[in-house]
């Protein structure tokens, strides 16, 4: 589905330059669930933003889908995001001015999905979710978690195959932080879409299937995750 080869990202320039990523590799399948962990500023972020393609590498090869998306125009990229990636935040990102299903149905206005169509797609993935009822509501009027799940269905309203997480439970109590990945493991096992989620937190981190550990840029452990591997609840830096 997926391939990164090699793939390095610096910032800025002379002594102010960072190198963000260094020389990584990764492969990853449908119906994977990957966490990355690793300190602040490892490189955790800037790896989900070349994966999703909010951002480019300075060097190396990512192939998505068989193509090289280094060669893909920004048109070309910004289709991809809209129809093959769903992103969810810590900070839910959902506008205030409008309802929980105005917010969900935002991407469709961009997909080329016909306008009489949006009402049913986005009411149909607030029912999956069990949020149907709060359709109407404002994000002012919903909990965290609740947020969240808005967010989820948001980023699931174009039926994407890659769900890129990025410590989306962050923001959130453990209980609530607990049934947001319940949701995520729920997309990987009956709908095979692959999940990268960014994490500090080991608890949810247990919950994948691969787990990645960053350090400076570079990706130092690429192993599967036992059962019941990490249990603490805690932000592990």
């Amino acid at each position: 589905m997926l391939e990164l080869n090699g793939i390095s990202k610096v910032y800025g320039q002379g002594a102010s330059q960072v190198e963000a990523l260094r020389d990584v590799d990764l492969n990853i399948s449908p119906g994977e669930f990957v966490a990355v962990m690793g300190t602040s500023g490892c490189g955790k972020t800037t790896l989900l933003n070349i994966i999703g393609c909010l951002d480019t590498a300075t060097s190396g090869i990512y192939t998505l889908q068989g193509k090289d998306v280094s060669r893909l125009s920004l048109k070309d990229k910004a289709r991809v995001r809209n129809k093959t990636f769903g992103f969810v935040f810590q900070a839910f990102n959902l506008l205030a001015e409008y309802t929980v299903l105005e917010n969900v149905t935002l991407p469709l206005r961009y997909s080329g999905v016909p306008k009489r169509r949006w009402k049913e797609q986005g009411l149909g993935v607030l029912e999956r979710l069990g949020i149907a009822d709060l359709s109407s509501r404002y994000p002012d009027q919903l909990s965290g978690g609740q947020q969240q799940r808005v967010a989820i269905a948001r980023a699931l309203v174009n039926d994407p195959e890659i769900i890129i997480a990025d410590e989306p439970t962050g923001n959130l109590d453990t209980g609530t932080g607990r049934e947001i990945v319940s949701v995520l493991c729920d997309l990987v096992e009956k709908q095979k879409k692959i999940v990268i989620l960014a994490t500090h937190d080991g608890a949810v981190a247990s919950r994948a299937q691969r787990l990645l550990q960053m350090v400076d840029g570079r990706i130092i452990d690429d192993s599967t995750v036992p059962t019941g591997a990490v249990s603490f609840s805690h932000p592990a830096e």
